[in-house]
């Protein structure tokens, strides 16, 4: 087991698109929140505004999560899918490792660990940059308990959506269809959905959001009814990409 742990980890963090992705998440989410921090600190009155009412403290800077969330996507959708490019690769990792569950679970742990140190960082520098640039109040080294709350939310909702792009990607064997229904969800069709239908609430990235979204943003769901909405929807979809790929013909 560990040397297939050692293998698939040289394989994911030798993959350029993996930094590459990473980079971006982190690099351009940070500069975005210094942007939009300055925000916060014009009259409430102000035309710039897209709402003239503030933002609950304990839910400032989260609406930057959008951004990286379409990365932590594509990070897995490739992921899943790159094992079934050109030079079928998976032919290759079957043949290093013919118990398919195991490598099966070890590229989703790996994949989980992943995108959640990822969102971590991502998120938790952009809140810091928020409340430094902002007239907050807040003291950005000392976050409010609420605050650390929404870091877990937003971190968890990051890893159990990229677990479901995985899980997607591995159904389908490309990485083009987590790309085309995930990507959507991420950038809000979830939520405007939600607006005139009840149930669209229930999709995984919507649910999702409601661990960390302020609820007038268009969520409707509890943060703990959220979480155990979306973690329902990658348990499922990752158990029948489990028994797919262990049953299936390469």
């Amino acid at each position: 087991m560990m040397i297939l742990f050692r293998s698939e980890t040289t394989k994911l963090f030798t993959n350029v698109s993996t930094w590459v992705i990473a980079g971006v998440a982190v690099l351009a989410t940070w500069p975005m929140a210094l942007s939009n921090a300055g925000a916060s600190n014009l009259p409430a009155d102000d035309p710039r505004l897209f709402s003239s009412e503030p933002i609950a403290l304990k839910f400032q800077g989260f609406e930057m999560a959008g951004f990286g969330y379409v990365l932590v996507v594509v990070l897995a959708a490739l992921w899943a899918g790159s094992e079934y490019g050109s030079g079928m690769q998976i032919r290759t990792s079957l043949m290093a490792t013919p118990k398919r569950g195991r490598l099966f679970l070890t590229k989703a742990l790996l994949l989980a660990v992943s995108v959640g140190i990822i969102a971590f960082i991502t998120m938790t520098g952009t809140i810091i940059i928020t409340h430094m640039a902002s007239s907050s109040g807040l003291d950005p080294w000392e976050l409010s308990p609420e605050t650390w709350e929404h870091l877990g939310g937003v971190t968890l909702a990051w890893t159990l959506t990229a677990l479901i792009s995985f899980a997607i990607g591995s159904l389908a064997r490309t990485a083009i269809l987590p790309l085309l229904l995930i990507t959507p969800l991420v950038i809000g069709i979830g939520d405007f959905l939600a607006m005139f239908w009840s149930g669209a609430k229930y999709l995984p990235v919507a649910a999702g959001a409601s661990m960390y979204s302020h609820p007038a943003a268009g969520t409707y769901l509890t943060p703990v009814t959220g979480g155990i909405v979306q973690g329902l929807w990658a348990l499922g979809l990752l158990g029948v990409a489990y028994v797919s790929f262990c049953r299936r013909d390469v």
